[in-house]
Order: C-alpha cells, then structure tokens, then sequence
C-alpha cells in the first residue's frame, strides 16, 4: 500500500509540476551524477561571471527534521486532498517511539517530526518538505 501511495503521491507532484526542476534526489532519472553535472556547470558558469556561488552538499539527520504539521500544511496547499490526505495524517500522527536496551525499554516519547524511517514514503514526503528550500534559492 506505501508503495502505491508513494507513487500516486510522485506522480503527482510531477505531473502538475510542484518539484523544481533544481531537485535531483529521489526522482526517477535524475540522482546524483545528474546533479553533480548540473551543479558543476552552473558553478562554473558564475566562476567565469565572478558571481558568489553557496553550495550545501548536506542534510544532516535531514529526514528526521521534517515537521509532520508543516508537511501537512504544504502537502494540502499542493492539492492533496480527500481519503489521501486524511490516510497521510493517520500515517504521521500519533507516532511514538521507545529505545530497547537488551531487556529494557525507556518511556513512550511523542513524535512531531520526522518521516517513518525505513518507510517508503519517507524520500517522496522529505522531497517534498524541502521543494520550498530549492524555490526559494533560485529566486
């Protein structure tokens, strides 16, 4: 079911075209040769016009930042609507998590943030939450 959730949720974006064209990461045809070469042009490009180039190579711990109200908010704002969205709000809250020590475990910790590791929406819903950083530095 995540894997059809996640490709409906994909095919989406990028049929209505909701992820810059500057996003290489978990698309299909696109990774990270495509986007070295494109960065490497571009930086070569502003090196030759004297023009000062920021350049971000990682997101620590990035999936684990991503807040479950704003990707809401943002995912609704893009038009994800109806049983999905409402199937994607059950799927992020109410989450907790424990740590297990051989035969202990801690308290039950709420989680507001981070996409469900090892899920396979996890990549899609991060995509998404970081569409607006690319929107914004190319303006």
């Amino acid at each position: 079911m995540g894997r059809k959730i996640n490709n409906q949720i994909l095919d989406y974006l990028l049929s209505n075209q909701l992820i810059s064209k500057q996003q290489h990461g978990f698309i299909r045809k696109r990774g990270t040769c495509s986007n070295i070469l494109e960065s490497s042009h571009d930086w070569c490009l502003n090196l030759q016009s004297r023009v000062a180039t920021d350049i971000y190579f990682d997101l620590k711990r990035a999936f684990d930042s991503v807040s479950h109200t704003t990707l809401l908010v943002q995912l609704q704002a893009y038009g994800i609507t109806g049983n999905l969205f409402t199937w994607l709000t059950e799927f992020l809250h109410g989450r907790s998590q424990t740590v297990k020590l051989e035969v202990t475990h801690s308290h039950s910790v709420y989680v507001a943030s981070g996409d469900p590791q090892g899920s396979l929406l996890e990549p899609t819903l991060f995509l998404r939450f970081i569409n607006e950083i690319v929107i914004s530095s190319t303006v």
